[in-house]
């Protein structure tokens, strides 16, 4: 049986939470698919299985998980399921790089609209003479 603290490490998020991060589970799949091209999750499974042994580690990974999270891959638009026979085959949507820079991008979008927010917040703290012309003025030089 797993632990608990096992499992809080396996969801942790890479990135900031939202459609362009994934979990660290995510990551380990999205690198075998990327590997092997085509898979099924009990190939996917099975591999983490293998690494799982070899590594002698505890509290190995459920079947379930593994499926749910390649559906969870799917939906989020990184594999492709191919449903046309009885066993889904699961392809890469996207490749490692173009993946990269999306989560790179999300997290960086996401430091510098909040950065940017408290930098203009503390320089109207700050300015005593900033009027609302000078404000509508700025706006419109940027748009």
């Amino acid at each position: 049986m797993a632990k608990d603290t096992d499992l809080k490490k396996k969801s942790e998020e890479i990135g900031i939470n939202g459609l362009n991060s994934i979990s660290n589970l995510e990551a380990d799949i999205m690198k075998i698919v990327w590997e092997r091209t085509k898979v099924t999750v009990r190939e996917v499974h099975e591999y983490m299985l293998r690494i799982e042994i070899e590594n002698k580690k505890e509290g190995f990974i459920p079947y379930t998980t593994v499926m749910s999270t390649m559906t969870t891959l799917a939906e989020k638009g990184l594999l492709k399921q191919d449903k046309s026979s009885k066993t889904y085959i699961y392809s890469a949507a996207v490749d490692n790089k173009e993946l990269s820079r999306s989560i790179i991008k999300s997290v960086a979008d996401k430091l510098l609209e909040e950065s940017s927010k408290k930098l203009i917040s503390n320089f109207f703290k700050d300015s005593k003479k900033v009027s609302v012309e000078g404000i509508e003025k700025l706006l419109k030089e940027i748009k």
